[in-house]
């Protein structure tokens, strides 16, 4: 690897980091569309019927909702993720980080509107994608774990058509809004730049921003979905949510080095235009309803989500060479969800449920990194709703997801042979708490 590209390659660990850090289900992916759904890990998404947010899992299932319909809430996830390692340079340095992950709210919001007993059309606004992690500015493994922050919002419009009394069809546009933070740190490898370059280089200050990279775009797709009633007691939904692209076009990199070091690639703090394309997993999704009981019912949810779309991040610059200014495979795996739950109809005010679930990660073990500590999840779960009337509830509800310990060995400098190797173990869990208001005009 040349000295030019020594840091550019190495801080830019980018992986958009792309992984999520125990804040939603596995990947980067966020489950956390609605409070009820939360409340039985979301087993039965797109056939419950109970309240508005359901027409964004499932558009076609709009067509049990016979009056327009407001769900609005939050999910507050609270996320405990701990890095505990030791540096393999010959600093030895101590490489634990406790609490890695910030804790973040997740809105939601989602109208239904019957036209007549054939039609209906709906919106909503969700996060379906995200992540965040943060290390300290002096971390010793600033070159592979400093800040990694994605946002996206998901707008969607949909409408649903009822062929008879058991099948419905709906179809739907999807506008995702992503925007992106990736920021390196020097840690160990400011101190160990003049061995590394045969004293070509100088050393640095383990804060030293090595590589800042932001960038913010839209992307587009689809969604659509099939719902069967087999009775008023029992139902079958099936959906499907296309890949998206977003095109970070007018991203921006930059680094504190000074522009006089060229064999660092310094901006000394000047942005630098870059291009960057991040895909978006389809997503499969089968569930069902049944109420097998006067006050009782069950339901259940498997999903698959297409994450081998997501091979690598490549950056170049947007003037200039086109060569890449930053490349990292990523070789994510297809991954399932299995979900199950239970809800309890008490009275004609209180409605309880529950519900447990799996989330397989789509990481690789050999590309597991800290920035994405990604890993397998159990999730359990609970919440209520309170229905005031007719017309107006809440819906409370609480999860507690955790994560299986792994392990994680990584290269400070990644693409180079003699770097110095870095091992680390990583748990998470997460505890996840939301409500949410429910209105029927």
């Amino acid at each position: 690897m040349s000295q030019k590209n020594l840091f550019s390659k190495s801080a830019l660990a980018i992986a958009v980091a792309i992984v999520s850090s125990n804040t939603g289900a596995a990947g980067f992916l966020l489950n956390e569309y609605s409070t009820s759904a939360l409340g039985r890990a979301f087993s039965g998404a797109g056939a419950m019927g109970d309240n508005a947010s359901e027409g964004s899992r499932n558009p076609a299932a709009m067509m049990l909702f016979d009056r327009p319909s407001l769900s609005v809430g939050a999910v507050y996830i609270d996320p405990t993720v701990d890095i505990k390692g030791k540096g393999g340079s010959p600093l030895h340095s101590n490489t634990t980080a406790n609490d890695i992950a910030p804790s973040a709210v997740v809105p939601n919001a989602h109208f239904i509107f019957p036209i007549n007993d054939k039609w209906a059309v709906g919106t909503s606004m969700t996060t379906n994608f995200g992540l965040a992690t943060d290390f300290n500015k002096n971390y010793a493994a600033g070159p592979i774990g400093g800040k990694t922050d994605l946002k996206t919002v998901n707008l969607n419009l949909s409408g649903a058509y009822r062929v008879n009394n058991n099948f419905s069809f709906g179809l739907g546009v999807n506008a995702v809004y992503a925007d992106a933070e990736i920021t390196r740190h020097a840690g160990d490898l400011g101190a160990l730049a003049p061995i590394i370059s045969g004293g070509k280089l100088p050393a640095f200050p383990a804060n030293t921003t090595m590589a800042k990279l932001t960038g913010d775009d839209w992307g587009y797709g689809w969604n659509a979905g099939i719902l069967y009633e087999i009775n008023d007691d029992n139902r079958l939904s099936l959906s499907y949510r296309s890949k998206v692209k977003v095109k970070f076009e007018d991203g921006k990199y930059s680094n504190d080095i000074p522009k006089s070091i060229a064999a660092l690639n310094g901006t000394g703090g000047e942005k630098i235009d870059g291009k960057l394309d991040l895909n978006l997993p389809d997503i499969w999704e089968f569930s069902g309803y049944h109420k097998v009981a006067p006050k009782w019912a069950m339901h259940y949810s498997v999903s698959y989500t297409g994450w081998s779309e997501f091979k690598e991040l490549t950056a170049y610059r947007k003037h200039g060479s086109s060569d890449p200014l930053f490349h990292k495979p990523e070789h994510f795996k297809d991954a399932w969800r299995l979900a199950l739950g239970t809800t309890y109809f008490y009275d004609d005010n209180w409605t309880f449920r529950t519900g447990i679930a799996y989330d397989e990660s789509p990481v690789r073990s050999e590309y597991r990194s800290i920035s994405i500590p990604d890993q397998d999840r159990y999730w359990l779960s609970a919440g209520t709703t309170y229905a005031f009337n007719e017309n107006a509830s809440v819906d409370v509800g609480i999860s507690y997801m955790h994560g299986k310990k792994v392990n994680i060995s990584e290269k400070l400098i990644e693409g180079q042979a003699n770097s110095p190797v870095y091992n680390f173990k990583s748990e998470g869990s997460a505890w996840l708490y939301g409500v949410n208001f429910n209105y029927a005009f």
